[in-house]
């Protein structure tokens, strides 16, 4: 009975240091409000179908959903808690996971947990690598352009953020790694399974993870057998999505498909897609890092993982580079740099205290006190840090100049309302609850639902000018008869703007001014 108690003493207390440790990694990080980047698009579809506002009469919002999984768990999630509050939660969670996964791997590496002082210098460390304070000393200090240098990857692609999106699942790929190194292969690809059914971007970075499982199977069990088993198991495992996302990528035409790719990498993904517009000397140092990282890993088992990885990246990323494949760059080979790089900067990390604490040779009841002093003042330090940056960034979105403008139609919008809005105001739909035209940011997936998206953002860009005597106010006209447009919002350019086809004036401040559209 006593053995039994004491077993579930012990989960218990992993259990509430697991959610200490996410809470408190989670305001070191800091989110950003809802719904704020990224959320403006992955979370239409799953928001649309809960009932936010009326979403679901807006066209995007009834293209195909890329998504599923994710949707379904805003849908449900924006069902039973409309203010959207657990979606902070989530995301807290899976900052357990990946500082659970990170400390794991580690620990065989290094074997951080020897003592508790090496451990807490490391894991200090590691969430001052990851804090806001550090972005905002890289940003807006050192005026460096890419805050996440240290723990995102290249392409502007990162494994956390400051939002919950379905790239945050990624850290399931991280804690795969852990679990195969634990000598739990299947289990591994469970984890990894879970990430690529929240984003199909995962599925060639897992490809990859599968590729060095395999590899180092048989080169320890000298098996082609049971590596060929476990990338058998790993393909069943994410066919459902293979399968899903194959289906909605399916091209209608050969032609159709290479003007859709051509769009989606030079037209609206370029930051992503394009290699000449994000290789800069940031790009450099992070895979540099990775460099340094696997020449102090070479011996352990974590090399070929990590080393497999970065190699099928490489050699993707110099065939797209030397082809000029769209597609291949669509498919980001590149992607895998999100855990690449947060690994090894772990890495280097745990390296270097791992030195220090060796030639450091102090064991004594007195520096441990003082290291574990120093530990909570600095992470303290970092989570009044985390709460002011999510305070700032609430007050600058409650006093941005469209705010007015968008808390009026969130309470006056009707069922048949559909606003013509600046392509560039992508928080518009999920800050009102009204579906609009059209945004730049936010993009289906279907081919000839992204030609059908470039051409909505090319006929409003035509209406957006910086001059109001430049504008062609007959477009307001086609608006209204091609996509069922009723209201048309004005900025500040466009103020002045007098059009026949601009009927009522609901709406007006120094920034914006909402119209009714009404033809003769």
């Amino acid at each position: 009975m006593k053995a039994g108690q004491f077993v579930k003493r012990g989960w218990l207390a992993k259990v509430i240091g697991f959610l200490a440790w996410s809470f408190v990694f989670a305001v070191i990080y800091s989110q950003s409000p809802l719904y704020t980047s990224n959320q403006n698009s992955k979370f239409l579809h799953g928001l649309a179908r809960a009932g936010f506002g009326y979403l679901s009469n807006d066209w995007l919002a009834n293209t195909v959903d890329p998504l599923p999984i994710f949707g379904g768990l805003v849908f449900i999630t924006a069902r039973v808690f409309p203010t959207g509050t657990p979606f902070y939660l989530y995301y807290a969670l899976l900052m357990g996971v990946y500082l659970i996964a990170i400390l794991g791997i580690m620990n065989v590496v290094f074997n951080i947990s020897r003592d508790k002082t090496h451990k807490l210098i490391f894991l200090t460390l590691f969430l001052v690598l990851h804090s806001a304070a550090l972005r905002f000393l890289l940003s807006s200090v050192a005026g460096v352009a890419d805050p996440f240098l240290l723990e995102g990857g290249v392409a502007g692609q990162r494994l956390l953020g400051q939002v919950f999106q379905p790239g945050t699942f990624g850290v399931f790929l991280v804690l795969s790694i852990y679990i195969f190194l634990r000598k739990q292969p299947y289990l591994s690809l469970a984890s990894l399974a879970v990430a690529v059914y929240f984003h199909s971007v995962y599925l060639l970075p897992g490809a990859f993870l599968v590729l060095a499982y395999m590899w180092m199977t048989f080169r320890e069990q000298r098996s082609v057998i049971q590596a060929l088993k476990l990338g058998v198991i790993g393909l069943i495992l994410v066919s459902p999505t293979l399968i899903y996302t194959n289906s909605i990528f399916s091209p209608s035409s050969s032609y159709l498909i290479f003007r859709v790719n051509e769009i989606l990498v030079h037209f609206r993904n370029p930051h992503h897609a394009d290699l000449s517009a994000w290789w800069d000397w940031m790009a450099a140092i992070k895979v540099l890092i990775v460099m340094v990282a696997l020449l102090i890993i070479r011996r352990t088992r974590l090399f070929p993982i990590i080393g497999i990885v970065a190699l099928g990246s490489v050699l993707l990323t110099t065939i797209q580079l030397i082809t000029g494949s769209n597609w291949l760059a669509l498919i980001y080979p590149w992607r895998a740099s999100i855990v690449l790089v947060p690994l090894s900067s772990s890495v280097v990390l745990a390296y270097m205290v791992t030195k220090l604490v060796d030639a450091s040779r102090v064991r004594s009841l007195k520096y441990a006190r003082w290291t574990g002093i120093a530990s909570f003042i600095l992470l303290t330090g970092l989570m009044i840090a985390g709460l002011a940056r999510f305070q700032l960034e609430t007050t600058r979105l409650q006093d941005d100049n469209s705010r007015p403008m968008m808390d009026f139609i969130r309470d006056h919008k009707s069922p048949a309302d559909t606003y013509l809005v600046p392509t560039e105001m992508e928080e518009f739909r999920l800050a009102t609850g009204a579906p609009i035209l059209i945004t730049f940011k936010s993009v289906p997936y279907l081919d000839t639902d992204v030609l059908e998206w470039y051409d909505r953002v090319r006929k409003a860009r035509n209406f957006y000018r910086d001059r109001v005597e430049e504008v062609n106010c007959d477009l307001l006209r086609q608006f209204q008869e091609m996509y069922a447009v009723t209201h048309v919002v004005l900025d500040e350019d466009l103020l002045l703007l007098s059009c026949p086809q601009l009927g009522l004036e609901l709406f007006r401040d120094e920034h914006y001014a909402v119209y009714r559209i009404e033809i003769e």
